[in-house]
């Protein structure tokens, strides 16, 4: 792979990932908290005020082909401590994506999508376990963006050591 286009993949990879980042942490920061206080009332507000467009479509599918190009210059990647870094932004990318698969099916579409009186019982609980979630996801998400980085940067020190 060139490096032309290692850097517009890697580029677009470092997007998405940095926007599925800071809009996970938006999320844990400023809008689920508010769902901590009368739980049943909040999430009925979340539902009714989201009603043409929905946080999905911010996530879906960018976010995920942002992980399977960082796999892609993973196995296209030569350098030994790019491929390294790589690897491993890879990896907490996929467990990202598996974590956010089990949130979304087992969390979200209950308090954002269900039906608010059937797991009356359950909002507050699931509203914590999504905080203790988002955030693990934060760190996963975190440490993808952080190492993807380090390899964007390796490459342009090795790029501009071949042009001398």
């Amino acid at each position: 792979m060139t490096n032309k286009t290692f850097n517009r993949l890697c580029i677009f990879s470092l997007f998405f990932t940095a926007c599925w980042f800071f809009g996970n942490l938006y999320e844990e920061i400023v809008i689920v908290p508010n769902q901590l206080s009368d739980t049943y009332r909040a999430l009925q507000l979340w539902q009714s005020y989201f009603t043409v467009t929905n946080p999905i479509y911010y996530y879906v599918p960018f976010t995920q082909i942002a992980v399977v190009v960082i796999w892609i210059l993973f196995f296209t990647s030569k350098q030994l401590k790019e491929k390294q870094l790589l690897k491993k932004a890879a990896i907490c990318g996929t467990i990202a994506i598996a974590l956010t698969i089990l949130i979304v099916t087992q969390i979200n579409m209950k308090l954002f999508y269900g039906d608010l009186n059937k797991y009356k019982d359950q909002l507050y609980s699931l509203v914590i376990m999504w905080l203790f979630g988002n955030a693990l996801r934060l760190l996963l998400v975190g440490i993808s963006l952080y190492l993807l980085f380090k390899a964007y940067l390796l490459k342009q020190v090795s790029a501009s050591g071949d042009k001398e």
